[in-house]
């Protein structure tokens, strides 16, 4: 499903160079789920958006379904996007003018989707993510956690094989937040799904593996209860007890 090597990400200025990620090796298997960690400014991100063909690596080789996809130019990463990637952003970024069919069906008309495909998916991922009662609603009508599903509904709908998820829920309430992960856990028997994510309690809730990283560094990578019980690592052992972080 997805392989990286020795990943690396630098950003240029004139005068600054600055290592996002350093040697980063990892894989992740069709249907797992998986949790990215680590204080602000790890690399989280900008793994995320490695992973999800919206940056290339500097260094390094990404494997998307046997594909090399590490060199690839923004028009070919646009195109293999559709249909294989949903992204789900930490900021909601709806469209306030369109109501919640247009906001799902939007990428669909991107691809050239027929109207009668478009509604047939619409309906039922409304359903699925639990927000059909709220069809002709606008998103400023919606509360946090609606919106949230909204959003989770419009990276469904291009019938991605994985889904990306950046702080999906660092914006909700406590029981919003129980109710998206409730759905993400439920999702994951279809979808191969990787969050990043700041809540440690939240990790050990809905993922299979976690990959904890420090200063752009893989630090550990594996099962999560594994490593929140016994780490292999000082460095996660010490994030995880909140010696620093």
């Amino acid at each position: 499903m997805i392989k990286l090597d020795n990943i690396k990400k630098v950003f240029r200025t004139d005068d600054v160079e600055t290592w996002a990620l350093q040697n980063v090796s990892l894989e992740v298997k069709e249907g797992e789920f998986v949790a990215i960690m680590g204080p602000s400014g790890c690399g989280k991100s900008t793994l995320l958006n490695i992973l999800g063909l919206i940056d290339n690596p500097t260094e390094g080789t990404y494997l998307l379904n046997g594909t090399d996809v590490s060199r690839m130019q923004e028009n070919e990463r646009t195109e293999l996007r559709k249909g294989t990637i949903g992204f789900v952003f930490q900021s909601f970024n709806l469209i306030e003018e369109l109501n919640v069919v247009e906001n799902i069906e939007l990428p669909l008309l991107y691809m050239g989707i027929s109207r009668s495909e478009r509604r047939r998916r619409v309906q039922e991922i409304m359903e699925r993510v639990g927000i059909a009662h709220r069809s002709k609603h606008f998103p400023c009508q919606l509360s946090g956690g609606q919106q949230q599903r909204l959003c989770i509904a419009r990276a469904l709908a291009v019938e991605p094989d994985v889904l990306l998820m950046d702080e999906a829920t660092s914006a909700l309430d406590p029981i919003s937040t129980t109710k998206i992960e409730d759905l993400t856990t439920e999702l994951k028997k279809k979808y191969t799904i990787i969050i990043v994510t700041h809540n440690m309690q939240q990790a050990t809730r809905i993922s299979d593996t976690t990959a904890f990283f420090l200063l752009g560094e893989l630090v550990e990578y594996g099962d999560t209860d594994k490593m929140f019980s016994s780490p292999d690592d000082k460095r996660t052992e010490d994030y995880i007890t909140g010696r620093f972080g």
